[in-house]
C-alpha cells in the first residue's frame, strides 16, 4: 500500500502531539496521570460485570493454550535446572535453620491437621499391612525372633532333656518337617495371618490422633536447629535435577489429558459461576487488588521503561506510529482543508 501523503498543518500537530505525550510519559506529571486514569478506570468499570467484558469460553480457550497446547521451548526447561542449581547451591541453606522457614507455631498447626486425618491414616495402615512385603517382614521378623529364643534360651543348654522338649513343642516339629528350622517356617506360615491382624488391631489403637502429634513433635524437636543444608547430604545436585526432568515430562503428557483440561474447565466454570454477575470492582476487592497497589506496580515498572525506550531513542519513534494514522486520514486532511 502507497504511504498516505500527510497534509502539512497535520504534520505539524502530529509533531506536538508526539512532543506532548512524550512529556506526559517521562515528566515529573507521569504519576499524577497514572493516578488520574486509574480513577477513571476504576469508577468506569463500576457499572461494568465480568460476564459483560469476557465469557468464560475465551477464557478456557486461552487458559487451554497455555496451559495444554503451547509448545515448551526447550531453552524452559534448561533456565529452570539452571535454576534449580542455583538454588541448590545458595549459600543462605548453610546459614538457615529449619526453624527459621518453619516456625514451631506453623509446624504444629501442620502437624495437628495431619494427625487429625484418620480416615487416611486407617488407610494407610490397612494397604501397608495387605501389601505382601510387609506380611514377608512380619513372618521374617517372628521367624529370626523365635529361632534367635530357642537357639539362645539358657534352658536349652543347662538342662538335660529341655532343647530336644522345645523342639518338640508348639508344633514345630511333625513328620513332614524332620528338623527344627522347616517346622519353624511352616508354623510362622501358619499364624502369619492372626499375626498381621493383631499387628493391625495394634497400630489401629496405638497409632491415635495424639500418638502421631506426640512423635512428629519429637522428631521436629530433634531435627529443627540443623541447618537447611544438611539436606545436601541425602539429595545431591544430581537428584535434583533427574527429578525435575521426570516431572517435567509427567507434565508434559499430563497436560495433554482430558482429566487435566476437564479441571480446567471447571475451575473457569466455577469462577464465572460466583463472580459472572458481579461488578468489575467488586471482583478486583474480592481478590484483594485495591486502587494504590495499581498505581503502585504501575509506577514501579513504567517509568523504567519509558526512560529506557527514550534513551535508545525508541519512544518518540513508537508515539509516531500510534498516532500518525489517524493524523494522515482523509477525515483530518478534510478538517484542515475546510
Amino acid at each position: 500500500m502507497a504511504k498516505k501523503t500527510m497534509h502539512s498543518k497535520a504534520a505539524l500537530l502530529l509533531d506536538a502531539h508526539v512532543a506532548f505525550a512524550s512529556e506526559q510519559l517521562t515528566g515529573d506529571a507521569f504519576k499524577g496521570l497514572v493516578e488520574q486514569h486509574v480513577d477513571a478506570a476504576l469508577k468506569d468499570i463500576e457499572k461494568v460485570k465480568l460476564k459483560d467484558v469476557i465469557s468464560s469460553e475465551q477464557v478456557k480457550t486461552t487458559a487451554k493454550f497455555y496451559a495444554s497446547e503451547m509448545d515448551i521451548s526447550p531453552a524452559i526447561p534448561e533456565l529452570v535446572g539452571d535454576i534449580s542449581r542455583k538454588l541448590y547451591n545458595h549459600p543462605g541453606h548453610d546459614d538457615t535453620a529449619l526453624v527459621d522457614v518453619l516456625p514451631d507455631k506453623r509446624f504444629k498447626e501442620f502437624a495437628r491437621k495431619g494427625a487429625e486425618m484418620r480416615e487416611l491414616r486407617e488407610r494407610i495402615i490397612r494397604e501397608s499391612i495387605s501389601n505382601p512385603m510387609y506380611a514377608e517382614l512380619i513372618g521374617d521378623v517372628l521367624y529370626h525372633g523365635i529361632k534367635n529364643y530357642i537357639s539362645d534360651n539358657p534352658l536349652t543348654k543347662k538342662i538335660p532333656g529341655a532343647q530336644s522338649m522345645m523342639k518338640l513343642g508348639k508344633g514345630l516339629m511333625d513328620k513332614a518337617t524332620p528338623n527344627l528350622e522347616e517346622g519353624l517356617k511352616k508354623y510362622v506360615n501358619h499364624n502369619i495371618k492372626s499375626s498381621l491382624r493383631e499387628s493391625e488391631r495394634f497400630l489401629m489403637k496405638h497409632l491415635d490422633d495424639d500418638a502421631i502429634y506426640d512423635m512428629a513433635e519429637e522428631v521436629w524437636d530433634k531435627i529443627k536447629q540443623n541447618k537447611i543444608g544438611v539436606f545436601r547430604s541425602y539429595v545431591s545436585e544430581t537428584d535434583v535435577e533427574e527429578a525435575f526432568v521426570i516431572g517435567f515430562d509427567y507434565w508434559r503428557s499430563l497436560r495433554e489429558t482430558d482429566y487435566y483440561n476437564g479441571l480446567i474447565d471447571a475451575g473457569i466454570d466455577f469462577f464465572f459461576e460466583k463472580y459472572g454477575d458481579s461488578k468489575l470492582t467488586e471482583v478486583l476487592d474480592e481478590v484483594g487488588v485495591t486502587r494504590d497497589m495499581i498505581v503502585r506496580d504501575v509506577m514501579h515498572f513504567a517509568p523504567t521503561v519509558l526512560a529506557g525506550l527514550q534513551k535508545k531513542k525508541l519512544l518518540e519513534p513508537a508515539l509516531r506510529r500510534i498516532f500518525a494514522p489517524f493524523y494522515e486520514s482523509d477525515a483530518i486532511t478534510a478538517i484542515l482543508d475546510a
